[in-house]
Formats: C-alpha cells, sequence, structure tokens
C-alpha cells in the first residue's frame, strides 16, 4: 500500500495525503471517499492484523499445530508490518499514541480480538500444552505486551532485527508460562507437609 511505504520511509506525521495520493495515483476525493483522514488508513493496518488473529484462530482450533506454536506464528505475523523500518514502528507508535480517534479505534479493536486470541491460549490449556493456573484473558494481555513492548524496544534500539527479538521475548514468555504449570504442583508438594505440620503442632 503506497501509504504505508510512504510512512516506512518519511514517518507518519511527514507524510502528506497529497504524497499518498500521487504516488498511489488516486485523485484526493477517491481517497477521501475510504479514508476520512491519513490517520484512520492506519485502521485498515489493524484490520489486516484483526484478519491474522482470526486465521490463527482457525489454526488452534484444527489442533493439528500446538498452540504455542500457533502464538509464535500469530507475533510473527502481527510484528511483520512494523518491523519493515524503526521509523515505520515509530511512525505507528506516534500516530497511535498522538490521535484520540485512532487510538480509541485501536484500543476498541484490540480489546476485541484479544477475546481471540485468549480462545487460542485456552483451547492450549485444554489440551495441556499451556499453564492452566492463570486465566486466559490475563495470558492474552499479557501476549498483546510482549508484541507492543518488543516492537517499542527495536524502535529505540534497532541494533538486532525486530524478528530475532520478538522470537527471544516470545521464547522467554512461553517457557516461563510452560515451566510454572510444571513446576507449580512441585512447589505446593514441598510446601504443604511444612504447612499440615506446623498445624498439627498448634492444635496440640
Amino acid at each position: 500500500m503506497a501509504a504505508m511505504d510512504l510512512f516506512a520511509r518519511h514517518g507518519f506525521s511527514e507524510t502528506t495525503v497529497e504524497e499518498i495520493t500521487r504516488v498511489a495515483d488516486v485523485g484526493k476525493g477517491t481517497f477521501f471517499n475510504y479514508f476520512p483522514s491519513k490517520e484512520h488508513v492506519l485502521g485498515f493496518l489493524v484490520s489486516k492484523q484483526a484478519g491474522a488473529v482470526e486465521q490463527h484462530l482457525a489454526l488452534a482450533r484444527l489442533g493439528s499445530t500446538s498452540c504455542d506454536r500457533v502464538l509464535i506464528s500469530l507475533g510473527r505475523n502481527l510484528v511483520k508490518f512494523p518491523g519493515k523500518s524503526p521509523q515505520m514502528a515509530r511512525s505507528l507508535m506516534s500516530a497511535f499514541l498522538g490521535n484520540t480517534k485512532v487510538r480509541e479505534y485501536v484500543v476498541r479493536e484490540m480489546t476485541e480480538k484479544r477475546q481471540w486470541i485468549a480462545e487460542i491460549i485456552r483451547l492450549g490449556q485444554e489440551r495441556g500444552e499451556l499453564n492452566c493456573e492463570l486465566p486466559a484473558a490475563d495470558l492474552a494481555r499479557a501476549f498483546h505486551h510482549v508484541l507492543f513492548g518488543t516492537v517499542l524496544m527495536w524502535a529505540l534500539d534497532p541494533s538486532s532485527p525486530l524478528e530475532k527479538q520478538f522470537s527471544n521475548t516470545m521464547q522467554t514468555f512461553l517457557s516461563g508460562l510452560n515451566a510454572s504449570a510444571k513446576a507449580r504442583p512441585q512447589a505446593r508438594e514441598k510446601v504443604l507437609p511444612k504447612a499440615v505440620g506446623r498445624k498439627q503442632s498448634e492444635a496440640k
């Protein structure tokens, strides 16, 4: 899309509607038939991201791919566009934060689609692939934190590719999630006898 390419090269704030229509070879009237402003072009990007979430939810429902692998694939898909350039990532972040209407739209879309991510996680919990002790909704929110936090840190310091930074962060997130599911029951087994012993002593 011409607008996104311009955002990546020049930044969101520096790109004008005139430049977008010139590169896309369309009239301004045509542009405004689809987008009330250049900020609303970002809504199109959010809609595409929502499509990726829906596709990965369908993949998780099939059950042929483990849900942790589905989450990794989804995350890589979602960071692919801002990963085109640090300038693109910074432009998107500033646009999301600096425009009230765009921010409200993004928050609304993220909140709705987070339910789909929570369903992916819930399926993984039911199959014993992911921690069952934490609510799926909380883990879905943490997944969004991983995405946005990684993109933000990469935009600030793009010393290594975004793909690599995301893979490292996602691996830590999932390994911690899976490890806690295995370790916590063992921890309770070690702690409970001592607690029971204290209660028995107090009873005597």
